[in-house]
């Protein structure tokens, strides 16, 4: 079994994945000082780990702590994914690709695979990030705007009067308390920005495009969203599993390659043997015999006349194929075959 972890700004998000796919996924809120004790809680029963696969948003000091709990729990290193420039039919569109963010590149490779349109990932986390890929691969770009909390925060960190009461938070259009008020005013304000964002690229797109929702504050938009938002909590996931799924690809056919030459190299090296042995075992053969065969051999050749040459038919040439186009024969704007 394989692990998939991505690991955000706030929460940690985790699968497994075996033969039968990928389990329903799980998760916990990620403390800002570590996460050991949540792993602890989370993993300790995990048992027949293989290999484990991340996306990390969250700096060097988490990724340490999380390697140092795989080491100690199951000897494992985990693969920590990163931006590329192209890969699984997708090609990024940044000057320095490694500086996406991996959890944009991976929602890039999941939506991609069964894409026949444009598709626009709408990631709201403590950021929201905005990515659009085309169908053909061409990762066009995005941005990146203030999440809901990130607001929240602002308002009630710049503001005296301005208390974060959780207990109060409610969504009215006209709240009767302040922070019911924060509260479906920073909703209003992510859920037009998206609204916004949805009218000019289907313009730009003439309606060829579709939509992806996700992250952490996913569902608490999508009733104030439009129908045609689709919503897909396990993108970034789904997008690790693809590399998973490569790696063990790789192993199999390498798995599958060396006994195939073992076998020609045993092959080749009996043959030597027996013909070694049958050239060793063989009795000398006389000069006087040699000598005998060759006059026979002289004689019997003289004495037999030629047969008169056939005349040789002449084929017909072939009409030889139309060369390929040198656009035929290597177009490189053509993204890698989608996996």
């Amino acid at each position: 079994m394989k692990l998939l972890v991505d690991i955000g700004n706030s929460r940690v998000k985790w699968a497994i994945m075996d033969d039968n796919g990928l389990t329903e996924s799980q998760s916990f809120d990620r403390n800002k000082s570590g996460i050991k004790a949540s792993l602890n809680k989370a993993w300790k029963t995990l048992a027949d780990i293989k290999a484990i696969y991340v996306a990390n948003v969250a700096g060097e000091k988490i990724a340490e702590q999380l390697s140092d709990w795989t080491q100690k729990q199951w000897n494992l290193t985990p693969k920590f994914i990163q931006a590329e420039k192209k890969h699984f039919g997708v090609i990024n569109a940044y000057d320095e690709p490694e500086k996406l963010g991996v959890d944009r590149w991976l929602s890039l490779i999941s939506a991609r695979q069964h894409a026949r349109l444009a598709q626009c990932i709408i990631d709201c986390g403590t950021a929201i990030t905005v990515d659009i890929v085309t169908k053909a691969g061409q990762h066009q770009g995005g941005m990146i705007i203030p999440g809901i909390s990130i607001m929240k925060s602002s308002l009630v960190n710049n503001t005296d009067a301005l208390t974060a009461d959780t207990d109060n938070q409610e969504f009215k259009t006209l709240a009767t308390n302040t922070y019911s008020a924060i509260h479906t005013g920073t909703l209003y304000a992510v859920t037009a920005t998206i609204e916004r964002i949805i009218s000019d690229l289907k313009e730009s797109f003439n309606n060829r495009i579709r939509f992806i929702i996700t992250g952490g504050d996913a569902e608490a938009l999508l009733p104030l969203l439009s129908d045609d938002v689709h919503h897909y909590p396990d993108i970034v996931l789904r997008g690790l599993a693809f590399y998973a799924r490569q790696d063990k690809t790789k192993t199999s056919v390498r798995k599958k390659t060396k006994p195939e030459q073992d076998e020609d190299t045993a092959a080749v090296k009996e043959s030597d043997t027996d013909a070694k042995l049958k050239s060793e075992s063989a009795p000398p053969a006389k000069e006087n015999t040699q000598n005998d065969a060759q006059q026979v051999t002289d004689s019997s050749t003289k004495d037999k006349p030629k047969p008169a040459r056939k005349p040789r038919k002449t084929r017909a040439t072939k009409p030889k194929a139309a060369a390929k186009t040198e656009t035929q024969a290597s177009d490189t704007s053509l993204p890698e075959e989608a996996i």
